[in-house]
């Protein structure tokens, strides 16, 4: 398996909502919505979600994630002096399991151990990737009511 990032181009905006879309399907189809509604739900949150990183992590590296020259999902990171900072990964659900997040993950962790920095994020406390940040050696540092605050050194 060939794992890269690709730089993003405005050609990518349909991928990139696509993988967004894919992250909330499941939670929004059990709302019992139609698909006028959810698709009018996820195109605004979509926007909000792209407009909330852009003001919240002007710096960060926005990346297509490849597989074997496949578009598979999208990673979004922030590199500071003191920290490294897992935004967003997200994999469409065909190509979760397969490796892909790991490698990702654990070639970041690579890198802030080289730099002497820990490694964060956050998840949601229903999001099964908990289970992946965890075996990759995660903790919980804090939580609220939506997410838990997750931090690997």
């Amino acid at each position: 398996m060939e794992v890269e990032l690709k730089s993003i181009t405005k050609e990518d905006e349909p991928f990139l909502y696509e993988v967004y879309a894919s992250s909330r399907r499941k939670e929004i189809d059990s709302w019992g919505w139609s698909a006028e509604q959810i698709q009018h739900f996820l195109e605004m949150q979509w926007c909000a979600q792209q407009t909330s990183y852009r003001q919240q992590f002007p710096h960060a590296s926005h990346c297509i994630i490849t597989s074997d020259e496949q578009y598979v999902g999208r990673l979004l990171t922030e590199d500071l002096p003191e920290r490294l900072h897992i935004i967003d990964i997200s994999i469409l659900p065909s190509f979760q399991g397969n490796g892909v997040g790991s490698y990702l993950i654990s070639n970041l962790q690579q890198k802030a151990k080289e730099e002497n920095k820990p490694v964060i994020l956050q998840v949601l406390h229903t999001n099964p990737a908990r289970n992946l940040y965890e075996r990759l050696g995660f903790h919980v540092v804090s939580t609220d009511e939506l997410y838990l605050k997750m931090r690997w050194q």
